[in-house]
């Protein structure tokens, strides 16, 4: 699974350590649903695994 802090930080991303723990367990929950589902996908089909912050806040 992935460390949602470790992850933001290495990112650099400015979101306070405090948001990022509260978040966390969400995330884990999405990502232990979605990630069986990657194995159904076509070995074609190339999955987008992340979003850049721009592409989120929409830049």
């Amino acid at each position: 699974m992935t460390d949602w802090t470790a992850l933001a930080r290495a990112r650099g991303l400015d979101i306070p350590a405090e948001a990022v723990e509260r978040i966390a367990p969400s995330l884990k929950a999405l990502e232990a649903d979605f990630r069986p589902l990657t194995a159904k996908l076509d070995f074609t089909t190339e999955p987008a695994i992340t979003l850049s912050e721009s592409a989120v806040l929409g830049k």
